[in-house]
């Protein structure tokens, strides 16, 4: 069983929801969402992650992660994305990367994210 389907079973189960429930949440069958917990489908997509947490009243990070470890890959919306948010993503996927450059990304992301979670605002403060 693949490890994204251990965790989506145990957080229906602690949320006590039925695969019922959850299949007409996400507009599949039962049996679809049974063989996703059984690791015999892929996990879900992003946004029926997010809607099984808000559903289970738990955080989505964790299901997101372990979507994305067990499929390998990190799905992403780029559609609206800017063009140097593009040419970013462009660069992580190409790798190379030292782990002194992967440490300072990581201390940036979870800088921004005790400041979000905060209330704070950031300023901009304009070059002098």
């Amino acid at each position: 069983m693949a490890r994204f389907g251990i965790l989506i079973e145990k957080c229906r189960l602690e949320a006590d929801k039925t695969l019922d429930s959850v299949a007409n949440l996400l507009g599949v069958s039962a049996a679809y969402v049974s063989e996703v917990e059984l690791g015999k489908r892929p996990p879900f997509n992003r946004t029926r992650i997010e809607q099984l947490a808000e559903f289970y009243e738990v955080d989505s990070e964790p299901l997101l992660e372990q979507a994305c470890r067990d499929l390998g890959f990190v799905e992403m919306d780029m559609t609206k994305a800017s063009s140097e948010q593009l040419e970013i993503m462009s660069a992580l996927v190409r790798g190379g990367l030292s782990e002194e450059q992967w440490a300072e990304i990581y201390r940036i992301i979870n800088a921004w994210d005790v400041v979000k979670n905060s209330g704070l605002k950031l300023v901009a403060k304009a070059a002098s």
